[in-house]
């Protein structure tokens, strides 16, 4: 299987087994004093830039996003270094006001969302460490968040594990060597 699929079903994975069981505030970009509860989107790769989401998405953030670091084959076992990252919105508390209006107040605890999602995720991985038609998830789980600042009032963490799969055959030539 390429890496391509395997990347492509453990998105599959995710958008089943951790995205429908958590919502998270989307932003709205004309007014940050309002916001929306969504389910996260899982993409491949990359946050889709401004203007390139597919059909029927109206946000990228908050989202997973399933990439990899490295991948190695040693004829007996292919290893991925898998790497799932971690973006959520949250920018404070938001409480009615007696006005009827919303108060906003900025309160950086949006580590709390991140680690929400992170922890979510890693226990689904835990509780199914074989992935249909990818591979099977090696210990350890590694997760944190982004050390660099965080851009306020978005917040990133990330996961990372090893997926181990059955390699490609081999050519008759080298089985016989």
């Amino acid at each position: 299987m390429s890496t391509v699929s395997v990347l492509e079903n453990l998105k599959s994975f995710l958008q089943e087994k951790v995205s429908p069981s958590i919502k998270l505030q989307k932003a709205n970009d004309k007014n940050v004093h309002e916001y929306e509860l969504v389910n996260p989107a899982v993409h491949v790769g990359w946050i889709p830039p401004k203007g390139y989401l597919p059909d029927g998405m109206e946000a990228v953030i908050p989202c997973l996003i399933v990439g990899m670091d490295e991948a190695v084959d040693d004829m007996h076992d292919e290893e991925i270094s898998i790497r799932i990252s971690a973006a959520v919105y949250s920018p404070g508390k938001h409480e009615p006001a007696e006005d009827g209006t919303i108060k906003y107040t900025p309160d950086f605890k949006g580590y709390h969302d991140l680690l929400n999602l992170i922890d979510r995720t890693t226990a689904e991985l835990f509780r199914n460490r074989i992935i249909k038609n990818a591979g099977t998830i090696q210990p350890p789980i590694k997760w944190g968040m982004y050390q660099q600042e965080q851009p306020y009032p978005y917040w990133y963490g990330w996961i990372t594990f090893t997926l181990r799969k059955v390699p490609y055959p081999q050519a008759e030539i080298l089985k016989n060597l």
